[in-house]
């Protein structure tokens, strides 16, 4: 659904993103036939087992709306700022760029930067807010809008939208009903900040939580946690980094990643911690230090994801392994 803007004066918009969830905030203001857009974004990274040089999510849904794009590999570089300046926006639009904008270029627009960031600010902020509030267990999160500082994620609040948090959410079925809300809750807000109407309110700073970057070993289960915990961990952390055990199998070291799974509640099996056993509706079970959980699906690296079941057909002897 577009939501045409009722912003009189055509003005200048200079978009920062990078990632998927950013796409649909950047379409969202291309369908504004009052708005002049330029794209700022990383530059093309090497992706796969070939090591490609790929362009950005958010680079390639530019090049199919014949955006003019900019990669800067340093948006702090003299050469980048002059030709910003050179641009004369009027505002910045700030989702998931992923690198952090110095004051003078924060200066450069008439309307300064808005940042739009998927948490209720001063909660969660930084680069993986989404995945931390799935992995806290929040009943609710949302979307902010801030104007920009020098600081991440610091800045005053212009607007925000709460959400709830379904039982059964991960970070794939939850980042695009952000990025819808952030779409919405963005065009909403503009033609009010650009008239002035908006005044914003200061953060809570003393309520701040941070998030951090997420690397590939953040998603290996640590079997002498919670299982509540663990549960947790799949969900936000599917399809990146994804969560995983490590198996030896002979002597091989097998790379196992779970996509989902559930805890199993009633008694707790007496069985060493990350030990393997099956249960009546639980055909991979794994003693936590609470108690169990059951892998529902999971994967070896490379292949393809599999139910519990048919994993144990094909591996029947991780039935009694234990799991690293």
């Amino acid at each position: 659904m577009t939501h045409k803007l009722s912003i009189n004066a055509p003005t200048r918009i200079i978009f920062f993103g990078t990632p998927e969830f950013s796409v649909p905030i950047l379409t969202e203001l291309a369908s504004e036939n009052n708005l002049e857009l330029f794209l700022v974004t990383a530059p093309p990274r090497p992706f796969g087992r070939t090591q490609t040089l790929t362009p950005t999510a958010v680079s390639a849904a530019g090049a199919k709306l014949h955006l003019s794009i900019l990669e800067p590999e340093n948006p702090a570089a003299d050469e980048f700022i002059e030709k910003i300046k050179e641009l004369k926006p009027d505002l910045f639009v700030v989702a998931a760029y992923g690198k952090i904008l110095s004051p003078v270029l924060l200066a450069i627009p008439k309307y300064g930067a808005l940042n739009i960031h998927p948490s209720l600010l001063p909660k969660l902020r930084g680069p993986s807010p989404i995945e931390g509030a799935i992995l806290a267990g929040l009943d609710e999160t949302g979307v902010t809008i801030i104007l920009m500082d020098a600081l991440m994620d610091h800045g005053p609040i212009v607007a925000h939208e709460k959400i709830k948090i379904l039982p059964s959410e991960t970070r794939l079925s939850l980042s695009p009903r952000l990025a819808d809300i952030s779409s919405r809750l963005l065009m909403k807000t503009l033609p009010q900040w650009v008239a002035g109407k908006i005044t914003p309110t200061d953060q809570q700073h003393d309520s701040a939580t941070f998030t951090k970057i997420l690397t590939r070993d953040d998603g290996r289960i640590l079997w002498n946690r919670p299982a509540v915990e663990l549960e947790r961990q799949v969900r936000a952390y599917l399809g990146w980094p994804d969560s995983f055990f490590m198996w030896q199998r002979n002597n091989l070291m097998l790379r196992c990643k779970v996509e989902s799974a559930h805890i199993i509640l009633g008694p707790i099996a007496e069985k060493p911690i990350g030990a393997v056993w099956q249960g009546p509706d639980a055909p991979i079970a794994v003693q936590t230090i609470d108690g169990s959980l059951s892998i529902d699906r999971l994967w070896l690296e490379g292949k393809t994801s599999a139910p519990s079941a048919e994993f144990v057909n094909g591996y029947p002897d991780i039935i009694g392994a234990m799991l690293l």
